[in-house]
């Protein structure tokens, strides 16, 4: 029996992660709708401190979780991404140009459909942006239940797009959602940086130096008003992809932590992630929410405006002659999966949760990312239920 290729256990991993977030939304709404919500608000809002002499760091769990361990994926995610430009899919131009447009697309439109549903309400234009991610383990575990019908070609498709996907949504979050500054943190997380492109410059290979200075980063960069994940994408550019060894020449820093990170991040930190962000008190909402700008502007942009822009701008560059669908996908089972990624539950709830502060606000923005993914779920689903099975074939 053959071994995993690196994709293939990388796209089984994406979705158990899936599954798992799925189960940690379900029990996030059970239980903060029955007499456990108090516990469960309790254990969101538990205190926890670390202090080293006279310097202390007091943030509630939630906090740790969404700041800290999303770090963690925010370093995966970037590592991917350097993995898949210096020696994966991405070196060949042809196959990431198609993930290129489609993720531009998929991005520019789900944004000017929310904008176009709330500025109105100019307190309402933070959340611009929720809805342009696509959440990789929930759309791969969907195309799991249709490998007779969805070849090889149009996962390694979906993945090279949600990388790129979160890319955007990374340089969004540096860009738009970053506080005053504080000058001292601010010139530590410069020194840090400066330390970790001389060790890069060495080609120093000790994982153990660049996630001190990762930590010491973090550090920094919330002190200085930034958000902390933005560190574990400072520290994955530095990284390097190979590193000279006595012992070993070919020996890859980058491989190394990616594979043990995936699993962490994926079966532990995201499920948690969603756990702790994903309660919504049914009481406290009223047939208002449902129908407030944010709420429909979230399902617009993930539903409509998603779809939307992947196959308007895919379609108007396959024509131009510029790209072509993978091998083996119809134009309908490309719908279908671009329908699918209007499933943005992770970074959508990430961004949310950054864009508002007032809990009705924060209960709709929720609301309409629930609601958003699941009809772009189930939509996607039965449109790729409707297309034929593929022939016995192999397609690559």
């Amino acid at each position: 029996m053959r071994s995993k290729s690196r994709v293939e256990q990388y796209i089984s991993l994406e979705i158990l992660s899936g599954i798992l977030l799925l189960i940690g939304v379900g029990l996030a709404l059970c239980v903060s709708n029955t007499s456990l919500d108090d516990e469960y608000r309790d254990l969101v809002s538990l205190p926890i401190s670390i202090t080293v002499g006279n310097f202390s760091l007091n943030k509630p769990l939630i906090k740790w979780v969404n700041d800290g361990l999303m770090a963690l994926f925010f370093l995966l995610l970037t590592l991917e991404a350097k993995f898949h430009f210096l020696e994966g899919e991405f070196t060949n131009k042809k196959a990431f140009l198609l993930p290129l447009i489609a993720a531009i697309g998929g991005a520019i439109i789900p944004g000017c459909t929310y904008y176009l549903l709330v500025y109105q309400t100019p307190e309402y234009l933070d959340g611009w942006a929720i809805s342009i991610a696509t959440d990789t383990a929930f759309v791969l575990g969907a195309l799991s239940f249709f490998s007779n019908k969805v070849p090889t070609a149009a996962r390694l498709f979906v993945v090279a797009l949600s990388i790129i996907d979160d890319i955007i949504a990374i340089v969004i979050l540096a860009l738009f959602y970053t506080s005053s500054l504080q000058f001292i943190p601010l010139l530590g997380a410069v020194i840090c940086l400066l330390l970790l492109a001389f060790i890069n410059f060495m080609r120093v290979g000790r994982l153990s130096l660049y996630l001190i200075l990762g930590a010491v980063l973090w550090i920094a960069l919330v002190e200085a008003g930034i958000h902390g994940t933005i560190a574990g994408v400072l520290l994955g550019v530095f990284v390097p992809l190979r590193a000279t060894l006595e012992e070993n020449s070919a020996y890859s820093p980058l491989k190394k932590l990616e594979h043990f990170l995936h699993p962490v991040v994926a079966l532990m930190i995201l499920p948690l992630f969603a756990f702790l962000n994903s309660e919504i008190s049914f009481k406290e909402l009223s047939l208002d929410d449902f129908y407030s700008s944010i709420t429909l502007g979230i399902i617009a942009g993930l539903f409509i405006g998603k779809q939307l822009g992947i196959m308007l701008f895919s379609f108007v560059f396959i024509k131009l002659g510029i790209c072509k669908l993978p091998c083996g996908i119809s134009w309908k089972t490309y719908y279908g999966i671009s329908l699918l990624c209007g499933i943005g539950f992770t970074f959508s709830l990430f961004i949310g949760l950054l864009s508002f502060e007032e809990a009705n606000q924060i209960n709709q923005m929720k609301l309409g990312v629930m609601v958003g993914s699941i009809l772009s779920a189930l939509a996607g689903i039965m449109i790729i239920r409707g297309t034929p099975n593929l022939p016995h074939v192999h397609l690559k």
